[in-house]
């Protein structure tokens, strides 16, 4: 697998994950009985309307872990947002949230569904994914709308 992944929405903007950030959202599938949940947050660049996925935080210490569900309440979420930040001269941005299901083709529970629309910045466009063990399911939530992507673009041979 060596290209990025991209989907579009109903009006034609472009969301990218990039190659690297692809393979190291697939290593986090819960592939054995005794997985955890896994998530951290998406970070990029907005590129006009598009949104391109450079980089993303990873599970790590003060974090709470189970078989379905993680919360993230480690600092170095924040701090992974600030460096990159930082790194990119103020041009990579929180761009939204990612996790694991235990379930080959993943769909938001309800839990996710209240969860991002209560905590999701609600003044700009958010990316939130979710890892499944055999594919994965990625939205945009804007305000209370939240809108299923399609993809356009990826290698299926996971």
């Amino acid at each position: 697998m060596n290209e990025d992944w991209v989907y579009e929405d109903c009006d034609g903007k472009l969301v990218v994950i990039l190659n690297h950030i692809v393979k190291r959202l697939l290593e986090h599938r819960q592939l054995k009985i005794d997985s955890v949940e896994a998530g951290g947050v998406l970070i990029g660049e907005r590129r006009g309307s598009n949104l391109v996925v450079c980089d993303m935080s990873e599970p790590g210490p003060g974090d709470v872990q189970s078989r379905t569900s993680i919360d993230r309440r480690g600092s170095h979420h924040q701090e992974k947002v600030d460096q990159s930040f930082k790194a990119s001269e103020g041009f990579h941005l929180y761009l939204g949230e990612w996790h694991t299901h235990p379930e080959d083709i993943p769909s938001p529970s309800l839990r996710d569904l209240t969860s991002w629309r209560l905590n999701l910045v609600r003044s700009k466009t958010m990316l939130v994914l979710i890892v499944g063990r055999q594919d994965l399911w990625i939205a945009k939530v804007s305000g209370n709308t939240i809108v299923e992507l399609r993809p356009i673009a990826r290698n299926h041979n996971k």
